[in-house]
């Protein structure tokens, strides 16, 4: 066999120190004392007194490395989401932050309450599947991909109301155009939609010289019309629209659709539309004449007659792995507590390699004990710090919610999810501390992220760094790969500890033993600092925007474009982007949030793994033409590439 070594806050240990002989191998001898007395010295151990080691230091240093050990044990097979491993993680968390005397976070569906937030997420693009679906309208029940489809942006439901027609669903349009009135309400009303924007008599665009203008986008439309409480939608495209597509969408086109709507969504043939449009309204106009009102702006939203009802039956099974966030919540005292700090870190890993690996057809547990049990176990550690000072002060102080996301590793999933869907309002929130990867800390010091997200950070974090024995590396930026990008993308301050990136970085070698205990505990005193004012200041820290370019995690690639990918915009193909870093190759080429990234060269970008294969191809320097969509429109920009450290 040949020797292995155990690390262990920057101490190695030798097979033999560890096991304390001094016989030969292969000898038996009588021992019968303490089984723990093999750590002390005298007995052959003198490279390091272990038990000496832990007594010596506070006692969460030995609670967060059993928390390591446990979370980066092979049992939870690389915490990967929808697997056993994964609901064994999860109870870890639930039990721990109950044992600290936390609240369920969460309710459930029942309205109980709840240590879980349960979501679903996709790893590709894929459309919803219908299970069932019915329209009727006066002729009786029209039929599937003849007269109709389902949409797959739409909600499932089943509701019966007349109609109302909104034109073109705009609002702001060119020259003032509004297809709406002031305080339009369609509660109980089902809302008939045209698709694209206002045709001249030829069915060309009055905004645009070819095809459409960004009015014509399905997402603004769709959300001007979901915001006034439609019971349900019909898209209708108009006739002869010269540069509009043909026939009816389906679920698998319409799947970048969004918003996503809580009611039903379809799409209604242009006769069917015509006829059921003449019955309802009061002068028999049909689907022609309402348009040519549209196309010239003299018709706002239209309530057809009551007695024309149609009935819209959708029911959709959307695909994606299952997966979850967990919460646990310390109730505030006083005037302080309905508001809130949110302190978090993912638990998810990447299995035996399903997304992220740096080890090709690898079929190794990827265990993850610095990503993320490092951050996990901190989380745990903090939640029961915060916990004793919350029954042992008697101050007033805001909520603290303290959560474990899930699949943060295929696209911070779980974050998103949250933000998307939180169990408290986000106005009230004063910051959130994320932890992720926090445990190799060494000569390089912590990474604290986001210190440029709040006015008060710059005189408050001083204070506390200056007390404590850590070298503090700044950068303001709030975005990056972690979960708390999510929360400054919805605009609240962020405070991200990082201990830096290691080799074992995504690859099966990031094992427990290769922690440091100590240093993790030293980044949790200083969080602690932080949070207790955090909590009992007077006002809510002040938001405030800031882009720099946060600490990259290895791709293998030469070159840094500087954007945020989305990883669950559901677009078709391209790469969506989240965010843009300040004085970056896409920043000076003049790349936004929320633009979609079609092409690289000419080549097809299908997603963000693509993208990521061109910039691991690129050198610096290197010029490549980028393809957009910005707004409903095609835009080409020239991007000169960085390397990763200018």
């Amino acid at each position: 066999m040949t020797p292995f070594h155990c690390i262990i806050a920057g101490l190695t240990l030798s097979t033999s120190a560890m096991l304390g002989l001094t016989q030969e191998p292969g000898t038996i001898v009588e021992y019968d004392e303490s089984i723990r007395d093999f750590m002390s010295e005298g007995t052959g151990y003198s490279d390091i007194d272990l038990a000496g080691y832990f007594k010596s230091q506070d006692p969460d240093v030995a609670i967060w490395y059993q928390h390591v050990n446990t979370l980066a044990n092979p049992w939870m097979q690389g915490r990967q989401p929808g697997t056993p491993g994964d609901d064994l993680a999860s109870e870890y968390l639930e039990f721990h932050l109950d044992y600290s005397g936390l609240e369920p976070g969460f309710v459930d569906e029942n309205g109980e309450p709840s240590w879980r937030q349960p979501f679903t997420f996709q790893m590709r693009r894929r459309a919803p599947s219908l299970d069932s679906s019915e329209v009727v309208d006066f002729t009786g029940n029209l039929v599937y991909q003849d007269d109709y489809t389902v949409l797959a942006n739409s909600g499932n439901g089943d509701v019966t109301a007349p109609l109302t027609f909104v034109g073109y669903a705009i609002e702001d349009g060119e020259d003032g155009y509004d297809s709406f009135g002031d305080d339009d309400d369609l509660s109980g009303r089902i809302a008939v939609m045209l698709r694209y924007e206002p045709l001249d008599s030829s069915g060309i665009s009055r905004w645009a010289d070819e095809n459409f203008s960004q009015h014509a986008g399905i997402r603004q439309k769709m959300q001007a019309v979901l915001d006034r409480n439609p019971a349900g939608v019909i898209m209708v495209t108009p006739p002869k629209a010269i540069d509009g597509r043909s026939g009816l969408e389906s679920l698998q086109s319409s799947q970048g659709y969004r918003p996503r709507a809580s009611v039903p969504v379809i799409h209604l043939d242009a006769k069917k539309a015509n006829a059921l449009l003449k019955q309802a309204h009061p002068n028999g106009n049909g689907l022609e004449q309402l348009r040519r009102a549209a196309d010239r702006d003299r018709i706002d939203t239209l309530d057809l007659s009551d007695d024309v009802e149609v009935t819209l039956r959708t029911k959709l099974k959307q695909p994606g792995m299952p997966a979850r966030n967990i919460g646990g919540m310390i109730p505030g005292r006083g005037e302080l507590a309905d508001e809130w700090l949110i302190v978090g870190g993912h638990y998810d890993h990447l299995g035996t390699g399903y997304t992220g690996s740096r080890r090709r057809n690898s079929s190794e547990y990827h265990n993850g004990a610095d990503d993320n049990a490092s951050g996990t176990a901190s989380v745990l550690v903090f939640a029961d710090r915060l916990a004793e000072f919350s029954r042992e002060s008697d101050v007033d102080h805001r909520s603290i919610m303290f959560l474990g996301f899930g699949a943060e590793e295929a696209g911070l999933h779980g974050s998103k999810y949250f933000v998307n869907n939180p169990p408290m309002p986000l106005e009230k929130v004063t910051c959130m501390i994320n932890f992720d990867m926090m445990g190799r800390l060494g000569e390089k010091g912590l990474q604290l992220l986001g210190t440029g997200t709040a006015e008060e950070f710059d005189e408050m974090l001083p204070r506390h760094v200056s007390k404590s024995e850590l070298v503090v590396n700044s950068t303001p930026g709030g975005s990056g790969p972690s979960d708390h990008a999510s929360f400054y993308a919805a605009e609240m301050p962020v405070l991200f500890f990082f201990s830096g990136i290691t080799d074992e970085y995504h690859t099966p070698d990031d094992e427990a033993w290769t922690v440091n205990p100590q240093g993790a505990i030293a980044m949790i005193d200083l969080a602690e600092d932080l949070a207790k004012e955090l909590i009992t200041r007077e006002d809510l820290l002040t938001f405030k925007k800031n882009s720099t370019s946060a600490p990259r995690r290895g791709t293998g690639s030469r070159v840094r474009l500087g954007v945020m990918p989305s990883y669950d915009a559901d677009i078709e193909t391209g790469v969506m982007i989240d965010g843009v870093s300040d004085n970056t190759s896409a920043s000076d080429a003049g790349l936004q949030s929320g633009d979609i990234m079609l092409s690289w060269n000419g080549d097809p970008l299908e997603g963000a793994g693509t993208l990521m294969e061109k910039l691991r191809a690129s050198s610096p320097g290197d010029k490549v033409e980028v393809t957009v969509m910005r707004k409903g429109q095609l835009k080409k920009l020239e991007v000169k590439l960085r390397g990763i450290n200018d």
